[in-house]
């Protein structure tokens, strides 16, 4: 039998649980024509919650076109607003002559031209100028122009957005981007990224888009609906697990929607009938094990001062500011301490919670580095 553990895709159907109000939250935001922020570390269940609330806006006959935009691999504004453009027009025109027709009616400042040697029209860029910022307005203005006369509603689908912070500019882009938002009434935008603290770095410290987006907040699933969870995929397959245990699989990664529902599934895999109290630990090494070369390879590169800092943090050490704390774990100065937490959170290892603590972004990662590294 199939495991009724998901953790390789998208989940949906039963599998999808604890995030009903979420989801709700989503359509009533999209309905209402508001920008949603969504973001969070990879594999949190942001696209999972996307899927689901688009189904049901399906469901519930409410009329969009999606466009999904991914920007891991697009360093510069240009790059960007031609793939971007590409995408709403391959949607909108089929025919070279429509796309003609489009990059004159809609387009008349960009610096683009057809190019149909591809197998299929697309545009490309004509010049070694970059975009003056007339030309960006025009093109970032160009999904709300769409909707308006094609009488839909487009929705934007960002993923991986606090990528445009590695653009050259990318501080012109978003303020061009920001006041232009303002004036969409067509066009709502589902911002999504995974890399925690450079969202935050955009649109907590920086505040750009402020009051322009509506943030929905992925907070762990509850314990015992995971847990409850965990206990049918068993008994659909005529295994048994205890709540208790399903609740240890569940705090053994501090909850975490991805990594319970993996450790679950090769809990679920190691058992036969009943689920034994030893077979967690077992699996839980090899959950572990899977991550062990990524894990090594991220601390390989940190310095010892970094490491200093983490050992002190998985020791219960909250405050770094006394000298007796500095001294026991050789960090010299509250000055080199405040350069270790602007290092490790630019790395994406570690977060400020709601109480401006440092704590890991990746709970396997923080028993990793409890279980292995900073072994006697």
């Amino acid at each position: 039998m199939d495991s009724p553990f998901f953790y390789t895709d998208i989940v949906t159907g039963p599998a999808f649980i604890g995030r009903e109000k979420e989801v709700s939250l989503f359509c009533d935001h999209i309905r209402s024509k508001r920008n949603i922020l969504l973001y969070g570390p990879a594999r949190i269940g942001k696209r999972s919650l996307i899927q689901n609330a688009l189904n049901r806006l399906s469901a519930e006959s409410y009329r969009y076109t999606l466009f999904k935009v991914n920007l891991f691999n697009i360093r510069c504004i240009e790059a960007f607003l031609l793939r971007y453009t590409n995408i709403l027009f391959s949607y909108f025109a089929t025919s070279s002559m429509e796309w003609n027709t489009m990059l004159k009616k809609y387009l008349p400042q960009a610096p683009y031209e057809l190019d149909e040697n591809s197998g299929k029209p697309q545009l490309t860029y004509t010049t070694k100028e970059l975009l003056t910022n007339e030309q960006i307005v025009e093109l970032i203005n160009l999904p709300d122009r769409l909707a308006k006369e094609s009488q839909t509603n487009i929705l934007i689908y960002f993923e991986q957005f606090q990528d445009i912070s590695l653009f050259d500019d990318a501080h012109r882009f978003f303020k061009l981007f920001e006041k232009c938002m303002q004036e969409h009434t067509r066009t709502s935008y589902i911002i999504t990224g995974e890399r925690k603290n450079a969202m935050d770095e955009i649109f907590e410290k920086d505040k750009y888009f402020y009051r322009q987006t509506e943030k929905i907040d992925l907070k762990p699933i509850n314990r015992k609906t995971f847990a409850d969870f965990i206990v049918k995929g068993f008994l659909k397959a005529g295994k048994v697990i205890q709540p208790e245990q399903a609740e240890t699989i569940y705090n053994a990664v501090e909850g975490d929607p991805w990594y319970t529902q993996h450790l679950a599934d090769i809990c679920y895999n190691m058992t036969q009938g009943y689920m034994s109290d030893k077979i967690i630990p077992k699996a839980l090494q090899s959950l572990i094990n899977l991550h062990d070369f990524l894990f090594h390879s991220i601390a390989y590169g940190l310095s010892k001062h970094q490491l200093r800092f983490i050992k002190a943090l998985l020791e219960g050490v909250t405050k770094f500011s006394s000298a007796d704390i500095l001294d026991r774990y050789n960090l010299n100065s509250s000055a080199n301490v405040n350069r270790i937490k602007e290092a490790l959170t630019k790395k994406e290892i570690l977060t400020a919670n709601e109480n401006k603590e440092m704590v890991f972004i990746d709970p396997l990662f923080k028993l990793w580095f409890a279980k292995y590294f900073f072994i006697k």
